[in-house]
């Protein structure tokens, strides 16, 4: 009873966060920042043969996807502020709930995006070619969610402590760096390179945009369920870390 008392709550927590970005800028980027990389990738690749699906997944997780999810963050708790925090604050919710809500409501923002990106590529495929295999591509929307949850809690903290200079700063460090290490054997020591490294298998795309040939070594699938499970254990810390900071951080 009180573990569905709490779904239940927390349910209404990510419905009311939905409802606050109703006619939002935050809202209007999910759906921009995929058309943006749909438009990108027709017009550069146009002509070319197995490109397409290949560069709108490849720009998607490693530039626009991170982009996408530090301005919405960046956007959240502008709105907040704007209201020093009044709903967060008044509500009788823990602040901890009311913060965890909003982690999972941007969690099914990467999600619902994704989707979108599937269904692009999965019909740009169509009628451009592509050698992106479809049940990869099915799979891949579900890991990259996974992989990038960790995210979520590390930019609502530098959005609220430092602000958005800073935040896209780290926002593109993370990318870059996670870029270079994601071939390498030391990716599960970098946390924004197990994303970038675990869907080489899947999309057969390398982290550098190129198409993986048969007999890659990065095209191995047993770099999956490790990769997972770090997201997973990234993601939790990060969380932990975040909620105990705002819990505790005084009231404005």
């Amino acid at each position: 009873e009180k573990t569905g008392r709490l779904v239940e709550v927390m349910i209404s927590i990510v419905r009311a966060e939905y409802l606050k970005t109703r006619r939002s800028m935050g809202r209007m980027l999910i759906w921009a920042f995929p058309v943006i990389v749909f438009v990108l990738a027709f017009v550069l690749t146009l002509g070319m043969t197995n490109a397409y699906a290949e560069s709108v997944w490849n720009w998607w997780y490693t530039l626009l996807l991170p982009g996408m999810l530090a301005i919405i963050c960046h956007l959240s708790i502008m709105r907040e502020k704007k209201t020093k925090y009044y709903h967060l604050m008044t509500l009788p919710v823990s602040k901890r709930k009311l913060m965890m809500g909003k982690i999972i409501y941007m969690g099914c923002v990467i999600l619902v995006s994704n989707m979108m990106i599937f269904v692009g590529t999965s019909l740009g495929g169509i009628l451009l070619t592509t050698c992106v295999p479809i049940r990869g591509a099915v799979i891949a929307i579900v890991v990259l969610t996974i992989s990038q949850l960790w995210e979520i809690p590390l930019l609502l903290f530098l959005s609220e402590r430092f602000g958005m200079i800073v935040e896209l700063l780290v926002c593109l460090f993370l990318t870059v760096g996670g870029i270079i290490v994601a071939p390498t054997g030391k990716w599960y020591f970098f946390v924004s390179a197990i994303p970038m490294r675990i869907l080489c298998p899947l999309l057969h795309i390398l982290p550098n945009g190129i198409r993986a040939e048969a007999g890659n070594p990065l095209l191995n699938m047993g770099v999956l369920v490790p990769g997972i499970c770090l997201s997973v254990i990234w993601f939790i810390i990060v969380t932990v870390l975040f909620l105990n900071w705002f819990d505790k951080r005084e009231e404005k």
